[in-house]
């Protein structure tokens, strides 16, 4: 044997293991087919047509036989909607990145779907090591890399490098997988448009709660009371469905995430049957179907405790077509009042139907019938903004009727109601008072610099200028003081940007506790530099109080990051003289310069500018 291989056979074995390897290498590579990016991707990368899928309705698959399976070709590609419904299987997603030549490096892989429970991610870089990171709203909303409603996790994958990437997706929500690839800042961008449309959605569902609250207490109209009921769980219901509730309201509870969601579908199919019921008269025009209707909705009632159960998937299925099927029936019972002559039930119907237009497309798409698109994720918004317009719109036409059909009482009520206006005036009179007070808070927060709490550029120059012209008309003494930290580059570069914010804060504190002086502050003026306004002391007692800063500083060192700093400033100081400074440019120049001539003799001094 080893004479063979001396005569030849090593080659013939050389080329035949050679031959092996590159045809293990062409089907590995035909199965992991890398999605590539370019300098014409951009920097927001839809990565459906590079995922493959396994579905693992035993849960029988770990990460090592995920990778074996790759490797195997058992994946399959993913389908344009990449929607699967609410099932219990565990779903493995593999994509393979290259990076040919676009020029960002640092990226977030994004799941554009905020109500999935879990999301295990493993990925291998072009070095061969393995990484690992777990996603979703079964995790407190800090585990993300960017605090966004989308689970996002932050992966670097520069020019020429690779990233081979699996994802497990195991949830009892709908499974709908729309992953994307964005720089840090194209994902704030990109979520600019929606943001703002879901500000003025909240504003207006905020608007229509307390004014038809308002409503309610004047007049305690039992349709009213569905309605705010109605609006309420609607709101709660979009603030889990689109994640913005995690992200603002309950970032630390996600057992309640996970509950939310299921638990306002049922709050909202409850109330929904019982504002109709009410709006249209129901009992008294179809009164078999208001009151199989009451049995209804006590029965889903008392399902949602199970919202907080591990059955919540399963009451989220029976929800969803609680949904399509109620609201079918309670379309159905609006247009026989309707034609019975109830006029409310036409002004209802148009309502009805926008809300059910987007009501039935939503769960829809959950049980992926119809594709995951931007009009069917946002469908209910769209069409319950105008649906809660219209029904407000038409419980007003509704207390006309009525008021029309009680005449004989309207003296009565019209007193009724002016009283009630009047209270309501009364508060609306309180409540401009509290939004005077909070105004004038917000005047002075706007005023105080954001990270040390001193006074900011913008108070210290109209201040300055209110002084100087003070002292041009008969009130000359007052001083200025310039302070800059001692070696706050090196503070920075040695200690990190966030212990040098801290320094920032704690040194702005002690100018602030030190600067005893009636009329004093303390004012950030940029960078690391702060400048203290004395008025009333001249150049003699400026400088001792400088002096006084200056061991205030100093006295204790800083913690930064568990370690003890010993911190200094340089004090320059220039009084008020008309001899010398004509001008407050000229001030503020002499001003710098003595904190110049402090730096440059030592640091950790104070000098006064004629000195």
């Amino acid at each position: 044997m080893i004479r063979f291989m001396r005569k030849g056979g090593f080659r013939h074995t050389l080329l035949c293991g050679s031959g092996l390897v590159l045809l293990l290498w062409s089907v590995i590579a035909c199965a992991l087919e890398p999605f590539v990016l370019g300098k014409d991707s951009g920097f927001r990368v839809d990565l459906r047509p590079g995922l493959g899928l396994l579905r693992d309705p035993a849960h029988a698959l770990d990460v090592d036989s995920a990778w074996q399976a790759w490797r195997d070709g058992r994946f399959e590609p993913v389908a344009d909607a990449a929607s699967y419904g609410f099932s219990h299987d565990a779903f493995w997603f593999a994509l393979s990145l290259n990076n040919r030549d676009n020029p960002a490096r640092r990226w977030l892989l994004t799941v554009e779907q905020p109500r999935l429970d879990r999301i295990d991610l493993w990925w291998r870089d072009g070095k061969g090591e393995l990484h690992a990171a777990r996603l979703g709203d079964a995790l407190p909303f800090s585990a993300r890399s960017e605090p966004h409603r989308y689970p996002n996790q932050a992966l670097e994958l520069g020019a020429g490098e690779t990233l081979q990437i699996l994802l497990r997706v195991e949830s009892s929500s709908s499974v709908q997988l729309p992953l994307r690839l964005y720089t840090p800042n194209e994902l704030y961008r990109s979520s600019y448009d929606a943001q703002a449309g879901a500000g003025l959605y909240y504003g207006l569902l905020l608007a229509l709660l307390l004014y038809n609250l308002a409503v309610l207490i004047s007049i305690r109209d039992a349709t009213y009371l569905y309605y705010v009921a109605y609006v309420a769980a609607f709101g709660l219901l979009m603030l889990a469905f689109n994640g913005v509730g995690f992200q603002y309201l309950w970032p630390d509870s996600p057992q309640w995430q996970n509950s939310s969601l299921p638990f306002a579908i049922g709050a909202v199919l409850c109330t929904t049957v019982m504002f109709a019921a009410s709006f249209l008269d129901l009992p008294r025009h179809l009164p078999r179907l208001a009151q199989t209707l009451r049995y209804l909705v006590a029965g889903f009632a008392l399902l949602l405790v199970f919202a907080f159960t591990r059955w919540r998937y399963d009451i989220t299925i029976v929800f969803n077509l609680g949904v399509i099927a109620l609201g079918l029936v309670v379309t159905a019972a609006a247009v026989v009042c309707a034609r019975r002559g109830y006029r409310p039930a036409w002004y209802y119907l148009v309502a009805w139907t926008l809300l059910i237009a987007g009501g039935i497309a939503l769960p829809l798409s959950s049980f992926g019938v119809i594709a995951r698109t931007v009009l069917t994720e946002y469908s209910v918004q769209f069409g319950s903004a105008a649906e809660m317009l219209l029904l407000s719109f038409s419980l007003a036409y509704r207390i006309h009727l009525l008021r029309d059909a009680n005449e004989r009482m309207a003296g009565e009520a019209r007193e009724l109601l002016e009283q009630r206006v009047s209270e309501r005036t009364q508060e609306l009179a309180s409540t401009a008072q509290r939004l005077e007070q909070a105004n004038r808070q917000l005047r002075e927060a706007s005023l105080r610099d954001g990270l040390t709490g001193a006074y900011n550029r913008r108070y210290l120059d109209q201040s300055l200028d209110t002084i100087w012209q003070a002292a041009q008309s008969g009130s000359p003494l007052f001083s200025l003081l310039m302070i800059d930290i001692d070696h706050f580059k090196a503070i920075n570069d040695n200690h990190g940007h966030i212990a040098g914010d801290d320094c920032l804060r704690v040194v702005a504190q002690r100018l602030r506790d030190a600067c005893g002086t009636p009329g004093a502050f303390v004012a950030r003026y940029g960078g690391e530099e702060f400048m203290a306004v004395l008025p009333g002391l001249g150049a003699s007692d400026a400088a001792s109080q400088a002096q006084q800063l200056r061991l205030a500083v100093s006295a204790e060192p800083v913690a930064l990051e568990g370690t003890l700093l010993q911190v200094t400033v340089s004090i320059g100081v220039a009084s008020f003289d008309s001899r010398h400074a004509s001008s407050l440019p000229d001030l503020l120049r002499l001003t710098d310069q003595a904190l110049y001539r402090a730096k440059r003799s030592g640091r950790d001094r104070v000098v006064c500018a004629l000195d």
